[in-house]
C-alpha cells in the first residue's frame, strides 16, 4: 500500500461522507456518471448504425 492509495482511499471517503472538496463526486456519482457515459456511447453507436440502414434502404428503394 503506497502513501498515495491511502491518500485517495481517505479523499473519496471523505466525499462519500459528504466532507470532500468543493465538487467531489460521491462514489455512488462515479459509478452513475460511468454507467450513463457508457449508455451514452452504445446509444450513439446505435445511431449511427441505424443511419447506415436507414442510407443503405434508402438507395434500396430509390433502384
Amino acid at each position: 500500500m503506497s502513501p498515495e492509495g491511502l491518500r485517495g482511499w481517505v479523499k473519496q471517503a471523505k466525499a462519500d461522507r459528504g466532507e470532500g472538496a468543493p465538487g467531489a463526486l460521491t462514489t455512488a456519482e462515479k459509478e452513475e456518471l460511468q454507467r450513463l457515459r457508457r449508455e451514452n456511447r452504445e446509444q450513439q453507436q446505435t445511431i449511427e448504425i441505424l443511419k447506415k440502414a436507414a442510407a443503405f434502404f434508402a438507395k434500396e428503394t430509390m433502384k
